[in-house]
């Protein structure tokens, strides 16, 4: 096999046009990232279901001058005490990137909200290319990474959403990338910036918090595999957790001041849960004592395999069909030649992924199972697809072949990515359908306690607020207690189906309750609305 040399990113004197000479093939594969999501966004109504919905929710708050604030209610981990209440869960990049074009062009569409992860959605394959060289390709295959990671159907879908996916992956390989760079030249900017994007990525994720074991086994893997390198960098590379802190204190500040803590209240629960529902449980506590007594140690065993095996598979579907089966014939391949440069290389991402697999399966399954690892890893497959790209240049020595074979995977993948932007749009496009029909039908009941405003509690608060209906989630509680948080918030209507033990034989009309009263049955979309009799036995 051909060895290449790569000596890092650079800006010669020559100037930028020789650098985009360099560069013409990298640049026109951004530029078609570009405008296949372009594309796709013109056909974009709405920010994305659950998370990206609640980011965008939030960037229009910001805009109002209301800040870090939310008015309603979709858990109870730290109950507020009133619907508008400050963030206290998600981190806060997310909706600030939302919120910078709408407060730019005073346009408020999706649109236009979504357009700073088109951009940064099109520059992925710049960290892909970075890597695929890094790990020592040659340009035809660090290109294919390149491509890869600008067609990859679930970079697509997530480049036009209000999702954290697309900065979170942006900010880990710039963390990544430049921590392995700044190593091998032992310059004093790499690792500054590989500071700033890990500060950066802890903005938009919380669970980069695992960034901090990464980078602390990584300078031990490197002392024991290559001492020279820590030694002449060993003050460079405080850099990186100093300026990642100094970035992300200013919201641990205010974290702290609004809630008493640096990190979401009451988060350990979290661990605890036995039921991805248990997130909307109002005043109970969850610890190791509730675990036990909910599930027996067999159980709580067999949920953390589930989610192990679980895992692995979304591992492998997350990768559309062609780029798993390369990406590990290419892992396997290192291991087997024993190549050690070229692991010390990947180690890195090795171990956030390995990181954030052993938290998601076996510490918080719960977490995992809302597709919290998905994301984890997706914001990783920049940094692993140069794994496939070296497979293909290893077996495939003839550069025709390569090329056509490179070609035929990216077009299948180009086109699998549009067919899954189309389903999504279309499965969005049903659900605004019946959830208009439901804010519909609440403003025509009006207000039910003369505060002037329209309250439900239901199962998706994010989407109501897309319509301008506030509402609570309904607490994973009985009937007693979701009374108790239906008066405590003032809420004029429950939404049923509800999806609750408590709840479900009446809307089932299995049993009957005279303190939940049916007002209106939308037959079409499945969907009753009730109101409360707080008076009732």
């Amino acid at each position: 096999m051909e060895v290449h040399r790569y000596n890092g990113p650079s800006c010669r004197a020559d100037g930028i046009w020789q650098l985009m000479k360099r560069y013409t093939h990298l640049l026109l594969i951004c530029l078609f990232a570009l405008i296949l999501r372009l594309a796709l966004l013109i056909f974009v109504e709405h920010p994305g279901i659950g998370d990206p919905n609640h980011y965008y929710n939030l960037a229009l708050r910001l805009i109002n001058g209301q800040g870090f604030t939310i008015d309603y209610i979709w858990q109870f981990y730290n109950p507020p005490a009133t619907l508008v209440h400050p963030e206290d869960f998600w981190m806060p990049f997310s909706a600030i990137l939302a919120a910078i074009p709408m407060q730019l062009t005073g346009n408020m569409s999706v649109p236009v909200a979504v357009l700073p992860f088109t951009l940064l959605g099109s520059l992925l394959p710049v960290c892909a290319y970075w890597a695929a060289r890094q790990l020592g390709c040659g340009k035809t295959t660090s290109l294919f990474a390149a491509g890869a990671a600008a067609v990859l159907p679930e970079f697509v879908l997530n480049s036009v959403r209000t999702d954290t996916t697309i900065p979170n992956t942006l900010f880990l390989a710039i963390t990544i990338l430049a921590l392995t760079e700044g190593l091998r030249q032992s310059k004093g900017w790499l690792f500054l910036l590989s500071g700033i994007a890990a500060g950066l990525a802890y903005l938009t994720r919380g669970d980069n918090l695992l960034l901090v074991p990464m980078f602390v086994v990584t300078v031990v893997i490197y002392t024991i595999m290559d001492r020279q390198q820590i030694k002449k960098n060993t003050w460079r590379l405080l850099l990186v957790p100093v300026v990642a802190l100094i970035i992300a204190s200013p919201w641990l500040i205010r974290n702290i001041q609004v809630g008493g803590s640096p990190v979401v209240p009451n988060l350990s629960r979290l661990f605890f849960l036995v039921d991805f529902r248990d997130h909307y449980a109002y005043g109970r506590d969850f610890n190791f004592q509730t675990l036990l007594e909910a599930q027996s140690i067999t159980q709580i065993v067999a949920k953390r395999l589930f989610e192990i095996a679980a895992s692995i598979k979304t591992m492998y579907i997350t990768l559309d069909v062609f780029l798993p089966v390369i990406m590990f014939g290419g892992l396997v391949w290192l291991m087997i030649t024993r190549d050690r440069q070229r692991l010390l290389t990947l180690a890195p991402a090795i171990i956030l992924l390995g990181g954030s697999y052993v938290f998601y399966t076996t510490l918080a399954p719960i977490a995992n199972q809302g597709g919290s690892f998905k994301k984890s890893y997706l914001s990783l497959v920049p940094l692993l697809i140069p794994l496939g790209a070296y497979l293909l240049e290893t077996a495939i020595p003839r550069r025709q072949i390569l090329v056509l074979v490179c070609v035929l995977g990216l077009g299948f993948m180009a086109a699998n990515a549009v067919e899954m932007v189309r389903s999504d749009i279309r499965f969005v496009g049903t659900y605004l359908q019946y959830m208009q029909t439901v804010a519909d039908a609440a403003r025509e009941l009006g207000d039910a306690n003369d505060d002037e405003q329209i309250i439900l509690m239901a199962q998706d608060p994010f989407m109501l607020r897309f319509f301008d209906i506030q509402s609570v989630v309904i607490p994973m509680e009985d009937r007693d207690t979701i009374l108790e948080v239906a008066q405590r918030y003032q809420v004029d209507y429950l939404m049923m189906p509800p999806a609750r033990p408590a709840l479900d034989p009446l809307f089932e009309k299995a049993e009957t309750d005279p303190r939940f009263v049916p007002l209106v049955d939308l037959p079409a979309i499945n969907v009753e609305l009730y109101g409360f009799d707080f008076e009732a036995d």
